[in-house]
């Protein structure tokens, strides 16, 4: 038996007759305010023209809220959105000075020299990761590094990327870059 498939599974759900659960909200809760209004209204502690005009704006919003849109969306979040608007900067001001510094990565040039075990270790591939693990912590670190230390990160990473004359039509592999680099 094929299992049913709904068509719209953006479409809320209908929970209580034609009302969805936030339509039957925004329902009870002016209907609430209105009755609210005519206790006071029975006590005697509003005129009739004050019970109809808090019963009109209160009824008039929750029609609003609960069934219709604006721009496709639902008016409780395009009144939210012009909120936004209004209380907004119009103009964003560009600011030439970088933003604070989150971290500083401090790389030596004994560090990145070659000897022979570290090239038995590129061999072995460990090299390439360990080389890949600090060009990953720079880029975590948003780019801020000393520029002294630029030009041997530069030229490390350079190392790793082969020469046009390395790839042919099969392809590239590791070991081959690796070669190329002894």
């Amino acid at each position: 038996m094929p299992a049913k498939i709904p068509q719209d599974v953006t479409r809320e759900d209908r929970l209580v007759g034609p009302l969805t659960l936030k339509q039957f909200l925004y329902v009870l809760a002016g209907a609430s305010i209105i009755f609210i209004a005519y206790q006071y209204y029975a006590l005697q502690y509003l005129y009739l023209i004050e019970f109809a005009v808090i019963s009109l704006i209160v009824g008039s919003f929750t029609i609003a809220f609960a069934f219709s849109k604006v721009n496709g969306q639902p008016f409780g979040i395009f009144i939210a959105n012009l909120f936004k608007f209004w209380l907004a900067d119009k103009q964003r001001i560009w600011h030439k000075e970088p933003r604070e510094k989150v971290a500083t990565i401090k790389v030596s040039a004994e560090d990145l020299k070659d000897t022979k075990s570290e090239l038995q270790e590129r061999k072995q591939g460990k090299e390439v990761q360990s080389q890949l693990e600090k060009l990953s912590r720079v880029l975590d670190a948003g780019g801020t590094i000393k520029p002294e230390y630029q030009d041997v990160i530069t030229t490390q990473v350079n190392n790793l990327n082969p020469s046009p004359s390395a790839v042919n039509e099969t392809g590239l592999d590791v070991e081959d870059v690796l070669a190329e680099n002894e």
